[in-house]
């Protein structure tokens, strides 16, 4: 477990690292993780993990409330592994998943190739997409979640199907 002393001197660590500025000396609990507001053009601040004393790096076209529902939900590492497990809408699933899954068959001009495989791989849930940078997608899976047009799970690569999640040092 990460002690605030410890995750304020990480974040001191990378703003001198990487040219960041506090924007704001106020550091907000979300009760796993701190949000520090630090850090230059395109970002709003980072996030600490307590558990493990990960940093991420909040981007600045989402609001906040986004960025916190995001990392709470693992979109925070830069590729992660989408996991549909239930499908309850196929239309808006199959819609939402051919803007933003870059994984199979190459994009062309014509969508109905890449449509047919995400139709395919839809049929045999689970099924596993990506790996993805799905961090500017987050207000629209929020809306999925919310609709309920399907069920997913956000994995970092890593991680193997049915096994223990790795430890981070």
């Amino acid at each position: 477990m990460v002690t605030l002393e410890q995750a304020h001197r990480a974040v001191q660590a990378y703003a001198a690292q990487h040219g960041a500025v506090w924007f704001d000396e106020a550091v907000v609990d979300r009760g796993g993780y701190w949000f520090f507001r630090v850090g230059y053009v395109g970002s709003c601040g980072v996030i600490v993990d307590k558990a493990d004393g990960r940093l991420s790096v909040m981007g600045s076209a989402l609001s906040p409330d986004d960025c916190f529902w995001g990392h709470e939900h693992g979109f925070s590492p830069d590729l992660v592994l989408l996991r549909v497990t239930r499908v309850h809408d196929h239309r808006r699933t199959l819609e939402l998943l051919l803007d933003l899954v870059t994984s199979g068959p190459p994009r062309r001009r014509n969508p109905n190739p890449k449509r047919a495989w995400l139709a395919e791989q839809l049929r045999s849930l689970p099924c596993e997409l990506g790996p993805e940078r799905l961090w500017l997608s987050i207000p629209t899976f929020r809306e999925a979640t919310q609709q309920r047009w399907f069920e997913y799970e956000i994995l970092e690569p890593h991680v193997q199907v049915g096994g223990p999640a790795p430890s981070v040092p």
